[in-house]
């Protein structure tokens, strides 16, 4: 009973998704706009477009899938969805949080992929070599799953409130800035030939603490919704 209840969240977002084809392009493409125009403002100097790569790249990805994932639960709660969760959850006596999970999965997958997918072509015109350049291509997939997971919990908190998604990324930003330190300063590493292994460790850490909590922190949040 579990797995198909799984299967069929993950599932519903997906076809939510191919309806509208361009909420996926949108997300990359902010990512593209940010990463692309920054560079317009600084003199073509090698040497300066490698030193702020890191930071440009990474806050593009993150802003990209925050912008994306701040209103994540708002359209559940309006139509109902939560509360057939509820009764499914009661009836199978499967935890809410195995379905947050599966949702927040969905969310990675329909937002971080199309930003991971455009990242190695922007990080080209930085001049990012290779080593470097998979330095952040991991960093990035641990970091947004990070700030998915995060997030979800925020918008779970802030789901029956007028201004979410801004409510969201007021909670989300201050959480989300370590992950975003330690993967820039993954990158500034790896261009310099130093090792990497110390601040990808603690992006993985970070990752597997949010991935043990936040579904079960949101699915608190996601009761609490349903009773105002």
């Amino acid at each position: 009973m579990t797995w198909p209840m799984l299967r069929a969240v993950f599932l519903r977002e997906w076809a939510q998704a191919v309806h509208c084809p361009a909420d996926l392009a949108w997300h990359a493409l902010f990512f593209a706009m940010v990463a692309t125009l920054f560079p317009l403002s600084l003199r073509p100097d090698a040497v300066t477009l490698q030193l702020l790569a890191p930071g440009v790249l990474w806050v593009g990805a993150l802003l990209a899938v925050l912008l994306a994932s701040g209103k994540m639960f708002q359209d559940d709660l309006q139509h109902g969805w939560i509360d057939q969760w509820l009764l499914a959850c009661r009836a199978s006596g499967m935890p809410l949080a195995l379905l947050v999970a599966a949702r927040l999965a969905a969310q990675w997958v329909l937002t971080a992929v199309p930003v991971l997918l455009v990242a190695p072509l922007l990080a080209l015109q930085f001049g990012l070599a290779a080593w470097p350049l998979a330095v952040l291509m991991l960093g990035l997939a641990l970091g947004t799953g990070v700030l998915v997971l995060v997030t979800g919990v925020a918008a779970a908190l802030a789901g029956g409130l007028h201004g979410a998604a801004m409510l969201v990324m007021l909670m989300v930003l201050p959480l989300v800035a370590p992950a975003l330190i330690f993967g820039a300063l993954a990158v500034h590493h790896a261009i310099h030939g130093q090792p990497v292994g110390a601040d990808l460790s603690l992006l993985g850490a970070m990752l597997a603490a949010a991935a043990l909590i936040c579904p079960a922190l949101a699915a608190v949040g996601l009761k609490a919704a349903t009773e105002i």
